[in-house]
C-alpha cells in the first residue's frame, strides 16, 4: 500500500510485482498520504487533508467505508498500529512542536495521549511488532541530531533511549522487522546515504551496514 502522486494529489494505491498491478484506493480532491495497514490487514490508517486538514482516518477494505478518527486544525500523520490494532500512534504538530501521540482506535472520542514531550522535534513512529510490542521506534534530535530512540512503554523510570547513538549522521525512517527482532534505518553522513540494522537482542551493540 502506497500513496503515490498522481495528478494534482497524492492518492493510496495498492500493488502487488506479480498479481496486481497499480489498484487506485482513494481519488478525493485531496491529499492522502502515509498508509499503515492494520495487524489483520483489514483497516488503512492514513493522514489526509481531504477536510482541509491533516487529520487521521481509517479505510476499512472489507465495507469500502472511510472513518476519521482525528479532528484538529493540526498536522496529523504517519500513523502506526499496536499489535492488537487497539491503538495508533501518530505525529503531531501541537503546541507548536511536533510530538508523538496516542490513540485510542476503538474510542476516537478520547482524548490521545501524549507520549512524547521534549523540547525537541520527535516523529516518524514505528511500532513494535508482536505479542511483546510494547515499544515504539521514532526519530528524535533531542541529543542535538535526528537520531532513532525507543520509547519502551512498560518502563516509566527510563522510558526513552538512544539506540543509533551517531552525532555524526542524520538518522531517520525506523522501521521493524516483522518479528520484532530488528529495526533497520537510513543514514544520511555527509551525503552518503546507507540502511542500517539494529538487533534489540544486543541492545548495547552498534547498528550494522545493511547497503547503500
Amino acid at each position: 500500500i502506497l500513496s503515490l502522486a498522481d495528478g494534482p494529489y497524492f492518492h493510496l494505491f495498492a500493488y502487488h510485482p506479480q498479481y496486481l498491478p497499480l489498484l487506485r484506493l482513494t481519488n478525493d480532491e485531496a491529499d492522502d498520504i502515509h498508509p499503515a495497514v492494520s495487524p489483520d490487514g483489514t483497516r488503512i490508517a492514513f493522514s489526509s487533508r481531504r477536510n482541509g486538514f491533516w487529520d487521521l482516518f481509517i479505510f476499512d477494505l472489507q465495507t469500502w467505508s472511510f472513518v476519521q478518527i482525528t479532528s484538529t486544525p493540526e498536522y496529523e500523520g504517519s500513523p502506526t498500529w499496536s499489535p492488537d490494532g487497539q491503538w495508533i500512534a501518530y505525529e503531531s504538530y501541537a503546541n507548536g512542536n511536533m510530538d508523538i501521540f496516542l490513540l485510542e482506535v476503538p474510542h476516537p472520542e478520547k482524548a490521545p495521549l501524549q507520549l512524547t514531550d521534549d523540547p525537541s522535534t520527535d516523529h516518524s513512529p514505528d511500532w513494535m511488532p508482536g505479542e511483546n510490542g510494547r515499544q515504539i521506534a521514532f526519530v528524535s534530535d533531542r541529543s542535538g541530531e535526528p537520531e532513532i530512540w525507543l520509547a519502551r512503554l512498560d518502563n516509566f523510570k527510563e522510558r526513552f533511549i538512544n539506540i543509533s547513538l551517531d552525532a555524526d549522521s542524520k538518522d531517520s525512517h525506523p522501521v521493524w522487522s516483522p518479528d520484532g527482532n530488528l529495526i533497520s534505518w537510513a543514514k544520511d553522513n555527509l551525503g552518503d546515504h546507507a540502511l542500517v540494522t539494529w538487533n534489540i537482542a544486543n541492545p548495547n551493540s552498534t547498528a550494522i551496514p545493511a547497503g547503500t
